[in-house]
């Protein structure tokens, strides 16, 4: 044989368990119970779970630069009325426990931070459901280590790896036939640069103030929640760009620490 097609195919054969095709994940020794996650948006088939689906949301920088300075003032919040969509699953009522990796979270935001910044995110999702299919959100007393998704019964938050033009990635497994999470990860983009504005301290407008220059942590953290919640992304700029759950992700953004009234006739449509 052609000792130069012998090291082309050998090195196909080697790269095939490494890639993920059409609906399915590929081979991947030490990672979702074997297999390698796909980063990009999409729903995948779950090897070995052939009742269950993967959901890969990338939500990503808005396209247009802002040229403000470092920190902008007076931010204004205004409201949204188009009702956010499913994305197909919800979480079962009850309780829903997290796992936090408080290692992985830029000096910028405080790694001390990220439990009170994840509360007020989850806050603001369960106290909008309907009153007779309430979600509760529960911080594990453990933390976690790691710093990608993986479908290991644990659902957790952490800084890590994502696409270049992503600002986070929310992975959730769910149930084919009732919509029915079984599991949800987020991972954040740690090659951006984040911020957080402590909504505490917004006591006027003009102390509504954020960074022009790097990503608010609870403003992104809050729309990603949205998707642990069920809510779809939504990209027509006309009608959702103040929408918690927008597309789109823009730096000196807070808006999306509050939800707008489409976001709560979304999730009220889950959890009536």
């Amino acid at each position: 044989m052609n000792k130069k097609f012998l090291a082309v195919a050998v090195i196909c054969l080697v790269a095939l368990p490494f890639i993920y095709l059409g609906s399915a994940y590929a081979k991947n020794a030490g990672t979702d119970e074997g297999y390698l996650l796909p980063q990009e948006d999409g729903t995948y088939d779950v090897p070995n779970h052939k009742d269950w689906k993967l959901r890969v949301i990338v939500h990503r920088e808005r396209p247009v630069k802002s040229n403000a300075t470092s920190l902008v003032c007076n931010l204004s919040d205004p409201e949204s009325l188009a009702t956010i969509s499913s994305a197909g699953w919800r979480l079962p009522s009850g309780i829903w426990t997290y796992a936090l990796n408080t290692s992985t979270v830029p000096s910028s935001v405080g790694s001390a931070n990220l439990s009170v910044i994840v509360e007020n995110a989850f806050s603001k999702w369960s106290g909008a459901t309907g009153s007779s299919n309430k979600v509760f959100f529960a911080k594990s007393s453990s933390t976690t280590t790691k710093t990608r998704a993986s479908q290991d019964g644990k659902n957790i938050i952490a800084w890590g790896t994502t696409p270049s033009n992503a600002l986070g990635v929310t992975y959730t497994w769910y149930y084919k036939t009732t919509g029915v999470a079984v599991e949800v990860d987020t991972i954040m983009n740690r090659r951006v640069s984040w911020s957080w504005s402590n909504p505490a301290t917004w006591t006027s407008p003009l102390a509504t103030c954020a960074s022009s220059n790097a990503y608010d942590a609870q403003d992104i953290l809050t729309h990603e929640l949205g998707h642990w919640m069920g809510l779809a992304d939504m990209y027509d700029t006309a009608n959702y760009q103040n929408a918690t759950m927008y597309g789109y992700g823009s730096k000196a953004e807070i808006k999306k620490d509050t939800l707008s009234a489409g976001d709560v006739a979304g999730i009220q449509a889950i959890y009536p």
